[in-house]
């Protein structure tokens, strides 16, 4: 048997050694919440106040809902406004004369915390993670209220204590809520530093890398809140994937009472296995350990470590370890459907799967600081990372023209927050200062001087850390010649920069994003460019049979999927031959959520993601991004969800990585395409009546899809001038403009130009019962080549004039057929009755050559045509 005094003494030895195991201590606080939304009276926070009647919820938690819906979600929740959060907690026996912490890893957008009533402190900013020490208010022993309040005012209303909070506006709402988690972290009095935005507080950063050797700096700062000195030994180990021990470093350092203090050690690792992006993120881990008198364990802190160089070029691009990486990739928002922001890991995990799937090397983090196991997965995925701050659209408060001083410490302070928090972070190549900063001065909305706070700003980086560069995300007056009176240029103040650019989304035409870089790349030669943003809407229910027939309602609808695939079809193929191009990343990975938008088919929802907002649905633009970025082979056959077909003939397009495709129709060779690109096409492929059955394939990979066609061959009813088709009173399949050549098209009633605007009413065309031929037209010198077969064919031409004040004479033009004219020139006005009033011209024509071909040009302003009917005669 066990004498007694050493049973004693054994168990003295193991507490030891398990203090020694883990001397810093984190007790999760996510269960048992009791919430109320709504502001409270202030003795909300007090031990005694009856929560009774609260809710009870678990932590992650927000309380709005919005988005990824035809119509307002039935469980839509907006409130902005202030929410209570309530729980107990015990003293944890092992405290002992440890310090006590009260750790939040966010809360939108400012939280006061209090425990047993006592007022902890304040913060402003929701998304980074911050701490307050509670030792002195909590209990010896028992339990513990502890208290939250959250508010997520909007900082537009007036009074807002989120008046000069980051960000101002933005693209996207703001939820409200203990949406991450809260902890309590038990640390020893001496130990690594807990005040310390957030921090780890251990930073590490690769000095040089090559086969042989690498030399890691390693910087940790310490704390003591003993009434005496202390006297430590900060201990620095490199552990390899495996736990073995590839590099140590030892320091002594002193710590003076209640003070803090730094240690800098340099650690040379033998043959380092670099992390290498996407083809080999390895990791090590950085283990520091503060050890006191007599060899006690005082602090542990353990940290990523991935070493790598990196360099970007302005004219070569981005470099790692030595090696030209041109970057390709998307943006993310962290937000989900009625989850909102209070997302777990495993969401996390699994987009972090979809955007390796894709084949992406690089991923822009937008527009704030996400949480860190999204950082943590993309050091493992080896994405190279955009991280960036919330300074979007104004760089000062609604109720100032200018940065006032609580804007810039916000501001100051979320970036420091975001740059020691994930500093440790491999994967991140450059920490952003902003996003879109002048836009509203840009709409006319107030006036821009965002280059002081902008070169503050920049400034921050280079202090924290000199080893990434500075960049923003520019959308607004980058040449100086065009910058408006009041709008000041940012380009060219961050060391790298990105620019947002939606040239055929929101700017007119998508061939002149390329001419647009290398303008800029001339204007700004020293300063590495980058796309931060480009890309387009795509709704799953809205369908085009071809996307240059008409304009796109940026701010409405709808947004045809076929015409998202063309902007981005184009957008990378500009982008791929620029080299100088150091990134890019689409706009954006996944639908998100945006109380303001009534766009596509979806409402309170941004519809530029490659996948839907509830992550179940690949768009068809997301193979396109896969033909070209992934190794791993595939066939998508696009189109699939356009499936009721208007037309004869159609073009049968596939994105695939194989070099070749074979097409068969029910069983029936069709032929061979040779894939540009990633892109494989079949043009003008016959339709049977009923079920078209196609099959692509490639070498062991294959895709199917089925198209419905219920009309019949040789027969057209082409809505011009618009994107879609639609549905007559007859019952007749309309289908969008097809088959021309050059004009113009316009909707007859133009949608919202602004963000969440409703469209106008509907002018009704009179005189007819049919209003499907009537909702667009095409005008200006133009025409159609239709595909028929040889024979004679009836058109029937609807015609209207769009503009209310036209008079007779004002728009007269002539049709031909087949080179012939078509009776006499058409005045508008006069052979309608009037404006918005319908017209119809008919004529039959022989068809000799397999194309029927129609001219329309103007005598008197410009010609126009609103339907197009062809059948046999």
């Amino acid at each position: 048997m066990i004498p007694y005094r050493e049973l004693i003494l054994a168990i003295s030895m193991l507490a030891a050694s398990a203090v020694q195991a883990a001397p810093r201590d984190t007790v999760p606080l996510t269960a048992d919440w009791r919430f109320k939304l709504g502001d409270q009276p202030m003795a909300a926070q007090a031990a005694t106040f009856d929560d009774a009647g609260w809710s009870r919820v678990s932590l992650p938690h927000n309380w709005n809902r919005m988005g990824g819906t035809a119509e307002r979600r039935t469980d839509y929740q907006n409130v902005h406004g202030a929410g209570w959060y309530r729980r107990t907690f015990a003293t944890p026996d092992s405290l002992g004369d440890r310090r006590a912490w009260i750790e939040i890893d966010a809360a939108s957008i400012i939280a006061d915390v209090w425990v047993n009533g006592v007022h902890l402190g304040r913060h402003a900013g929701a998304f980074a993670r911050f701490r307050f020490d509670a030792t002195a208010a909590l209990k010896p022993a028992g339990d513990n209220i502890l208290v939250i309040r959250v508010d997520n005012s909007s900082p537009r209303d007036p009074g807002s204590p989120t008046a000069e909070v980051l960000p101002m506006n933005g693209d996207w709402p703001m939820y409200g809520g203990l949406y991450r988690g809260v902890s309590l972290v038990m640390t020893d009095p001496v130990r690594v530093a807990m005040r310390d935005f957030g921090g780890p507080g251990i930073y590490a950063r690769t000095l040089t890398a090559d086969a042989t050797r690498a030399k890691v700096s390693v910087t940790t700062r310490l704390e003591n809140d003993r009434r005496r000195a202390a006297g430590v030994r900060v201990q620095a180990t490199v552990l390899d994937a495996t736990g073995r021990t590839v590099a140590t470093a030892a320091t002594p350092a002193t710590i003076a009472a209640t003070g803090s203090g730094v240690t800098t050690q340099t650690i040379a690792v033998p043959t380092p296995h670099l992390w290498n992006g996407v083809a080999d993120p390895y990791l090590y881990t950085l283990r520091v350990e503060v050890v006191g008198k007599g060899g006690a364990m005082l602090d542990r802190v353990e940290q990523p470590l991935g070493i790598r160089t990196f360099r970007i070029d302005p004219d070569t691009g981005f470099h790692l370890n030595g090696r030209a990486l041109p970057l390709r990739g998307v943006s993310r928002h962290q937000d989900r459907p009625v989850k909102g922001w209070a997302i777990d890991d495993a969401d996390i995990a699994e987009d972090m799967a979809i955007i390796k799937d894709i084949g992406a090397n690089t991923l822009r983090l937008a527009h704030y600081q996400h949480a860190d196991a999204a950082y943590a997965a993309t050091d493992k995925a080896g994405l190279v990372t955009w991280a960036e701050i919330p300074l979007v659209d104004r760089s000062a408060p609604w109720a100032s023209a200018t940065t006032t001083p609580g804007f810039a410490a916000n501001a100051e302070q979320q970036l420091r927050e975001l740059i020691r928090q994930n500093y440790n972070h491999p994967s991140i190549a450059v920490w952003s200062i902003a996003n879109e900063v002048n836009l509203e001065a840009a709409k006319g909305r107030g006036t821009s001087n965002a280059r002081p706070l902008l070169e503050r700003l920049q400034r921050v980086v280079h202090d924290e850390d000199p080893s990434r560069p500075a960049t923003l995300a520019d959308c607004c007056g980058s040449i100086p010649a065009e910058a408006r009176a009041g709008l000041d240029t940012v380009a060219g103040i961050t060391d790298v920069i990105g620019y947002n650019r939606y040239h055929g989304w929101y700017a007119n035409d998508v061939n002149l994003l390329g001419p647009d870089l290398a303008r800029l790349h001339k204007l700004y030669p020293h300063q590495p460019i980058s796309i931060s943003e480009y890309g387009a809407g795509g709704a799953l229910t809205q369908h085009s049979d071809d996307p240059r027939g008409g304009p796109i309602a940026a701010f409405g609808r709808p947004h045809p999927e076929e015409f998202q695939n063309y902007i981005l079809e184009e957008s990378w193929r500009q982008i791929a031959a620029a080299p100088f191009v150091w990134a890019s990343w689409v706009w954006n990975m996944f639908d998100f959520s945006n109380e303001l938008r009534l766009e596509g088919d979806l409402t309170d929802t941004n519809d530029k993601g490659l996948v839907t907002f509830d992550r179940r649905t690949k768009k068809d633009a997301y193979y396109f991004y896969k033909a070209n970025w992934s190794a791993d082979p595939f066939v998508h056959l696009t189109g699939s969800r356009h499936a009721d077909r208007p037309y004869p003939l159609a073009e049968v397009k596939a994105y695939s990585n194989q070099p070749t495709l074979r097409l068969t129709l029910n069983g029936r060779a069709i032929g061979t395409a040779t894939c540009a690109m990633g892109i494989c096409r079949w043009p003008n492929v016959a339709l049977t009546p009923g079920d078209n059955r196609f099959e692509a394939s490639g070498d062991g990979v294959a895709d199917t899809m089925t198209w419905r066609f219920a009309g019949r061959a040789d027969t057209y009813a082409i809505r011009a001038g618009t994107l879609t088709g639609g549905v007559g009173k007859d019952g007749k399949r309309w289908g969008s403009d097809v088959f021309m050549i050059g004009g113009t098209g316009h909707f007859r009633d133009q949608p919202s130009s602004s963000r969440g605007g409703q469209p106008g009413p509907v002018r009704p065309v009179a005189g007819t019962v049919d209003q499907a031929p009537y909702e667009s037209w095409r005008e200006g010198n133009f025409r159609y080549a239709i595909p028929v077969a040889k024979g004679r064919y009836r058109v029937t031409l609807h015609l209207f004039e769009p503009v209310a004040d036209k008079h007779r004479g004002q728009r007269v033009f002539t049709v031909a057929a087949e080179g012939k004219a078509m009776g006499k020139p058409i005045d508008m006005v006069r052979e309608a009755g009037g404006a918005m009033t319908a017209l119809t011209r008919r004529f039959t024509v022989d068809v000799g050559d397999g194309v029927l071909d129609l001219s329309f040009a103007g005598q008197a302003g410009d010609a126009m045509v609103s339907g197009i009917e062809v059948e046999p005669s």
